[in-house]
């Protein structure tokens, strides 16, 4: 008996259903009224509609079809998203190397001190070069001075000294120039550091400028 109803059953289920209850109806509000069809017209498809089963049960909502304009701000939602999200990966790329190398504001400040010493080295060494520079200039002039106050004529010897030390005292003065852009430039460059590593003490990285902002 019990093998007898489980075949009705399955056989029962392999049947195709009613066309009462396969049904679906389709609803439209075209101008706040509420219209009910069995069918998707081509002229109301892009007002958007649901789908009924034949007891008026939603089954789907079909969403009506965006104007241009909407479709314009769509796109351009989702290009500012896309944009905002590469900026947030470039971000986290650059906040995980900074963090790499300098964990805490002050491994920065332990940085910079030493580059900057490095730095004021060289320029110390060009300002001892120039200094000894200036002082023979002038005992190579004071000579070519003397020469002349004799009447006579300063040898091609002691004009290329001359010159060959003037060349030396304008390069020591560029390099001490130099080297003063360097220590500004590393100044500037790690104050910026320091800033980023102490907002990345309190935030995760690729946290974007105008989040903190915000804050």
């Amino acid at each position: 008996m019990l093998r007898l109803l489980f075949c009705l059953t399955l056989m029962s289920s392999l049947l195709p259903l009613p066309a009462s209850a396969a049904k679906q109806l389709y609803r439209f509000n075209v101008d706040g009224r509420v219209i009910v069809i069995d069918n998707v017209p081509a002229d109301l498809a892009p007002l958007g509609y649901e789908v009924l089963n034949s007891q008026g049960l939603v089954l789907k909502v079909v969403p009506r079809e965006l104007t241009g304009a909407e479709i314009a701000e769509r796109d351009r939602r989702v290009a500012e998203q896309k944009a905002r999200e590469q900026r947030i990966a470039k971000q986290r790329e650059a906040d995980n190397a900074l963090l790499r190398l300098y964990a805490t504001p002050e491994d920065a400040d332990r940085a910079l001190k030493r580059k900057t010493d490095d730095v004021q080295a060289h320029i110390e060494l060009q300002q001892r070069r120039k200094a000894d520079m200036q002082e023979k200039l002038q005992r190579a002039q004071q000579q070519a001075a003397n020469v002349e106050r004799q009447g006579r004529e300063v040898g091609p010897e002691l004009r290329a000294d001359i010159a060959l030390i003037t060349n030396g005292l304008e390069d020591a003065k560029q390099k001490i120039a130099q080297r003063q852009e360097e220590k500004a430039r590393l100044q500037q460059e790690f104050a910026t550091l320091r800033r980023r590593i102490e907002i990345l003490q309190d935030h995760p990285p690729g946290t974007l400028p105008e989040e903190i902002a915000a804050e």
